[in-house]
C-alpha cells in the first residue's frame, strides 16, 4: 500500500467525526430555537374554575371552533390563569 493513500479505517473516523459535530451543533440550534416556546403557549392556557377544565384559544387553522379545551387531567391547572371558558360563558 502506497504512503500517499490514506487508510479507509481512517478516512471513515474522519468523516463520521466530522459529521458527528456538525449534526451535534445543528441539534443545539434546533434545541434553542423551541426553548422559549413552552412559556408562550403555557401563558395562552387557561383554567375555567366552574368546569374545572383548561381550554385555550386556538387559531382557526387548527380548529374551527377557536378555542380548544382539554380532558380534565391532561394539563396541571397549577400555575394557569383563571378565566372561565366560551362554553361556560
Amino acid at each position: 500500500m502506497p504512503d500517499k493513500e490514506i487508510h479507509i479505517i481512517d478516512w471513515i473516523l474522519k468523516k463520521t467525526e466530522d459529521k458527528q459535530q456538525r449534526d451535534k451543533i445543528n441539534a443545539r440550534k434546533r434545541a434553542r430555537r423551541f426553548e422559549n416556546k413552552k412559556w408562550s403557549v403555557d401563558n395562552n392556557i387557561f383554567f375555567c374554575e366552574s368546569c374545572r377544565t383548561c381550554w385555550s384559544n386556538v387559531t382557526k387553522y387548527i380548529d374551527g371552533s377557536k378555542w380548544k379545551k382539554y380532558p380534565k387531567g391532561f394539563i396541571p391547572s397549577i400555575g394557569k390563569k383563571r378565566k372561565e371558558c366560551p362554553h361556560c360563558e
